[in-house]
């Protein structure tokens, strides 16, 4: 028999038991000819494929419910990208950045504000540019006082940036 010999069997077989699956799942009258139409497609790709390890019609109708599936949940995924707008919603309000960037400026504010008068000094002059041996001789300090002063200001300040994105870095 041939493939579309086969699949006009199938479809006629199984007719009835295919429609309890489409009407099951859909309500509109159109989606239901498109879920039929997929139905159709499905078990012509997957028809030669049987091996008959099940019966004929758990084979067809376990294809025609899982057409169904995928059929709602497409639906269902467009429904929610194409939400309708009502009268009363408030417009989106444009995304500038401003509000993250002074929300950003002022956790990062806390955070050197949170470092010791020594610390504060030490992160200024190093901002600025200046070397760990320009640093020990404006601040009297050594150069390895210094280094252990950045290394412990840079480690405050990852742990404000852990704590502000989850662990970044």
């Amino acid at each position: 028999m041939s493939a579309s010999g086969q699949i006009q069997r199938v479809l006629a077989t199984y007719a009835c038991d295919i429609e309890q699956i489409v009407r099951r799942y859909i309500d509109d009258e159109s989606d239901r000819d498109d879920l039929r139409q997929e139905i159709a497609i499905a078990l012509w790709n997957a028809m030669p494929r049987f091996l008959g390890q099940s019966s004929e019609r758990t084979y067809v109708l376990r294809i025609a419910r899982n057409r169904a599936i995928s059929f709602c949940l497409r639906a269902a995924r467009r429904q929610a990208l194409v939400r309708p707008i009502a009268d009363d919603d408030p417009a989106p309000a444009p995304h500038t950045g401003e509000h993250d960037i002074e929300y950003l400026r002022t956790l990062l504010t806390a955070a050197v504000d949170g470092l010791s008068s020594d610390q504060h000094q030490v992160l200024s002059l190093a901002a600025a540019g200046h070397s760990p041996r320009e640093i020990a001789d404006r601040t009297g300090r050594s150069v390895g006082a210094v280094r252990v002063a950045m290394h412990r200001i840079r480690r405050v300040l990852q742990g404000w940036r852990r704590g502000k994105d989850g662990g970044a870095r």
